[in-house]
């Protein structure tokens, strides 16, 4: 209880400074949901190092009987990027494929031939664990994944995991990124276990 009142007061603290000052109050407004979507929406689109969980969480902490939508939209805007880098990198390969001889080209879809079966295995593991979700939308579009499987995986994943966030700071405020943390991280061993015993298997 202790240590949580701490939590709390050093949290007030930085919620004084101006910056945050500023930050909180356009989380506050009708931007607020603006500014979770295209954040959440670049971080999938982009390899860039941009984290959505932390504005995830102040737009909870801020207003939180809007918890689910902002979960929600979250989730949303996260897919669509997500697809934006799938095509993006399906474009280029194909753009690539123009330039390989038709030996390598053949070479190229052996390699890849076959490797649909596991665009959901492939894709849940970004959706939800710490591996970059864009590094994996690049590769499903690589293995010529399917787009439909790959969709229904990124809104399971992203879902799962925002979800996760959005309730822990919720039910337990300032503290939530702890709980959020220790929970997506229980969550990522028993993926990688799974999967693991999927390939075995």
């Amino acid at each position: 209880m202790i240590e949580l009142k701490s939590i709390d007061n050093k949290f007030e603290q930085v919620l004084a400074s101006p910056s945050v000052g500023r930050a909180q109050k356009i989380l506050q407004s009708k931007l607020g949901l603006w500014l979770i979507a295209l954040i959440s929406f670049f971080e999938s689109a982009l390899p860039i190092p941009l984290i959505t969980d932390p504005f995830l969480i102040a737009g909870v902490l801020l207003n939180r009987q809007k918890t689910v939508l902002i979960v929600f939209i979250t989730t949303i805007s996260s897919v669509m990027g997500g697809l934006v880098a799938y095509f993006s990198a399906l474009l280029f390969l194909e753009v690539l494929m123009q330039f390989m001889s038709a030996g390598m080209a053949d070479d190229f879809n052996v390699l890849v031939s076959g490797a649909h079966t596991n665009t959901f295995v492939i894709t849940i593991l970004g959706a939800i664990t710490p591996i970059p979700y864009t590094l994996v939308a690049w590769l499903i579009a690589a293995l010529q994944g399917s787009v439909v499987m790959f969709l229904w995986a990124s809104i399971v994943g992203r879902t799962l995991r925002y979800a996760i966030v959005g309730y822990s700071v919720y039910r337990f405020g300032p503290a939530a990124s702890q709980y959020a943390r220790r929970y997506i991280g229980l969550i990522s061993i028993a993926i990688f276990i799974l999967v693991g015993l999927y390939i075995w298997y």
